[in-house]
């Protein structure tokens, strides 16, 4: 039995015509009843019979028929795998990132993975979320990969590919706002708008606070930057935040800190029980790279 004889047996199989199963694939008519005559054989039944001017599948072709189709695709998926092995960062990757990576790191880090390559090959499905989520994402297999802050989970290997400075966010009628940097001990006293307590910069943030001795005065937390930023504007309280774009649409400052190196990593994330197709195993592999690069600028 050779694979030629299956293709024949289901393509005849799925039209039930001889003369259009020989024109699909490109063959005499006389090559095709050989062949399917010679399966036949070697089966020692029937798979086809007349029915005036038709053929039908025969009980026996009938019960042959998923086989030989589940036969051919396991092939195909045989090659497909292969293909893949020749061309590692061919394939699709659920990627997910944090809102704040979205606008540099992201598109930074794959515009550099496509021109190491050579090629596009690689498609990114992109899944934006907080941290939380996206954490439980990658640990539930839906996510490969995932680029967000240092975590805090053992089964969760990271590679710091990259820093955010981080900047004190106060409204414009503010009495630091003319200031060109400032100090954590001078904002002791101020009321502080946070991100949820469930993001990664959460709890890099309250690391650096008990570090400085220093526990700050949280009044309310949101899950977004864009909610952050409305509140600092309109005097809720002042926020820590990276620069990012949406910080543009407010009437607030910026200002950076002259005492403490406020920054934070960004990493790309994998769950170390999760095995990596070959594609997002590239892409692993190009963020050691850059990760090496990132570590030796320090």
């Amino acid at each position: 039995m050779t694979l030629q004889q299956l293709r024949y047996f289901c393509v005849t199989a799925e039209v039930l015509h001889y003369t259009r199963a020989a024109d699909l694939l490109y063959i005499s008519q006389p090559s095709l009843s050989y062949a399917l005559s010679k399966l036949e054989k070697e089966l020692n039944m029937p798979l086809f019979e007349k029915r005036g001017k038709q053929i039908a599948l025969t009980t026996y072709g009938a019960e042959f028929l998923p086989y030989a189709k589940r036969a051919l695709s396991e092939l195909s998926k045989g090659q497909e795998r292969l293909k893949e092995l020749r061309a590692p960062s061919a394939g699709i990757i659920n990627l997910g990132y944090i809102y704040s990576v979205s606008f540099s790191v992201l598109p930074t880090f794959v515009d550099r993975f496509y021109a190491h390559y050579g090629s596009r090959q690689t498609a990114f499905r992109f899944h934006q979320g907080m941290a939380g989520v996206l954490i439980e994402q990658l640990l539930n297999g839906s996510l490969d990969l995932l680029i967000a802050g240092k975590p805090d989970i053992d089964s969760i290997d990271y590679l710091p590919i990259a820093s955010q400075e981080l900047f004190l966010a106060v409204p414009a009628s503010h009495r630091l706002a003319s200031r060109e940097a400032v100090t954590l001990s001078e904002i002791r006293d101020e009321q502080f708008i946070s991100i949820t307590h469930d993001a990664i910069i959460y709890r890099q943030l309250a690391d650096r606070f008990k570090q400085a001795d220093f526990v700050p005065n949280i009044v309310f937390e949101a899950d977004e930057y864009s909610s952050i930023a409305a509140s600092v504007t309109i005097g809720a309280g002042v926020a820590i935040v990276p620069k990012l774009p949406v910080l543009d649409n407010f009437n607030l400052r910026l200002i950076p800190f002259a005492d403490t190196d406020m920054k934070r990593d960004v990493c790309m994330l994998r769950y170390r029980m999760h095995t990596l197709s070959p594609a997002a195993e590239s892409v692993w592999s190009f963020a050691r790279q850059v990760s090496e690069e990132f570590s030796s600028r320090r």
